[in-house]
């Protein structure tokens, strides 16, 4: 069974007692932010701020430069080195014409020493002069023309080697070389008869020598 009357009447809430309340929560809370967090102090004069200059960075340090590599290719040559030779002395010079040696000593039974006789020095070699054509016989030199040749107007030349004795006189002619065979007997007849020389000598005495010599029959000359 309900009831019904001014006790059993719904209360109705004030919209200003809500709104006290909130405004009372409100302050409750600052309060204790205040009371928790740090006071702040506003300074009376004007707040200065000094600037403190930052150095500056020092620059990077400079990297070494990598050197790129050889792209050729590279040969590399080993020379052995030579075997070692220890140097040479060098001994002294034996002389040109060296001094014969000195003789022997010999010892006598009675004390004495004898020597023998010092050596005489070699003999110079001798002093050859070859034949030569005697001036007082120049005009017999040339041989007579042979008469065949003259009648077939030929000329010619005869090489002979000539041995010449002690009184320098031929003594015998050799045939090296002769155009025809009149101008070699020509040539060999006159050479036995008339050549004369200055026989050669050596160290001054007359020895007999050998001689070339050239003879020329020219048909201008006849």
């Amino acid at each position: 069974m309900q009831q019904s009357g001014y006790l059993h009447q719904p209360k109705r809430r004030s919209p200003t007692g809500l709104a006290l309340v909130v405004l009372a929560h409100v302050g409750v809370l600052g309060a204790l932010a205040l009371i928790k967090g740090p006071q702040l102090v506003r300074p009376d004069g004007p707040i200065i701020v000094d600037s403190i200059p930052v150095p500056p960075e020092p620059p990077p340090e400079p990297q070494p430069k990598q050197r790129e590599p050889d792209q050729r290719p590279s040969t590399t040559w080993t020379v052995p080195e030579p075997p070692f030779t220890p140097p040479q002395t060098k001994g002294p010079e034996a002389p040109s014409n060296p001094l014969p040696p000195l003789p022997p000593i010999f010892d006598q039974p009675g004390g004495g020493i004898v020597t023998r006789p010092p050596v005489d020095p070699p003999a110079p070699p001798p002093v050859r002069r070859e034949a030569e054509y005697d001036s007082r016989h120049a005009n017999a030199l040339q041989p007579p023309y042979p008469p065949s040749e003259e009648r077939a107007q030929r000329g010619g030349t005869v090489r002979v080697r000539v041995t010449i004795g002690t009184n320098g006189r031929v003594l015998a002619v050799a045939r090296l070389m002769a155009t025809s065979e009149a101008f070699w007997a020509a040539t060999q007849r006159h050479a036995l008869n008339r050549w004369r020389f200055r026989p050669a000598t050596v160290d001054g005495r007359p020895v007999e020598s050998t001689k070339t010599l050239n003879v020329r029959f020219n048909i201008e000359d006849i």
